[in-house]
């Protein structure tokens, strides 16, 4: 994701932004402090803030450029804190992308924020509901969809390209999509708690998946 501009308060030492937007190429402006605060959506922002090119968020080539490949797909995850984790949580665990279908603007400053960085690295789509599994089968996919009725997720088959597919924070996965996805998975609860959040359940998939593509190329 290309920087086209980047500004930062009056008086911080910026030495090490500045070297670094030099080296690019990339123009900086030293603002007020009221303005440079008036720009931030934060309290307490970073010292710096930048101007940056939206990405693509089509279901492309990135999806797919690897015989093995890995996906998460949140479907009407509306927390943009959610979203942001996760797509945190694929880009630590190795994971091609994120794929989202009516769930929080992935380019909305929360989701970024919570990204941590990995927004502007890992490649993310946005599809529509009707369009999903046909890309994810199309791209030869395996559809992995997740809810409370389904297999524990330490005994499915692991297939080449696979995408996990997790629902709503309150009402789970669509019934239409689980009863359409390829093999439907859950995570067990050892003890009272009903569900995971859904980033740390996301969280317990994604490093499962790696851990087991790990083994499987020693």
């Amino acid at each position: 994701m290309a920087v086209e501009h980047v500004f930062v308060p009056a008086g911080e030492d910026y030495d090490e932004v500045a070297e670094a937007c030099i080296a690019s190429d990339t123009p900086v402006y030293v603002l007020h402090d009221n303005v440079f605060e008036s720009l931030a959506d934060a309290v307490t922002p970073q010292p710096a803030l930048a101007v940056v090119a939206a990405p693509s968020l089509t279901f492309d080539s990135r999806f797919t450029a690897s015989p093995i490949e890995s996906l998460l797909v949140l479907v009407d995850v509306g927390d943009p804190g959610n979203v942001g984790t996760i797509i945190r949580t694929a880009e630590a665990a190795g994971f091609t992308g994120v794929v989202t279908t009516a769930s929080a603007d992935v380019l909305g400053p929360k989701v970024v924020r919570a990204s941590a960085g990995s927004i502007l690295r890992l490649p993310v789509a946005d599809v529509a509901a009707d369009e999903l599994f046909g890309l994810l089968h199309g791209a030869g996919f395996t559809i992995s969809a997740t809810a409370m009725e389904g297999l524990p997720y330490s005994s499915t088959t692991h297939h080449d390209r696979l995408a996990y597919v997790l629902g709503s924070e309150a009402h789970g996965l669509r019934p239409d999509l689980q009863s359409n996805a390829d093999q439907v998975v859950s995570i067990p609860m050892y003890g009272p708690t009903e569900s995971l959040n859904v980033s740390v359940a996301a969280a317990v998939l994604a490093f499962d998946r790696a851990r087991r593509l790990e083994m499987a190329g020693d």
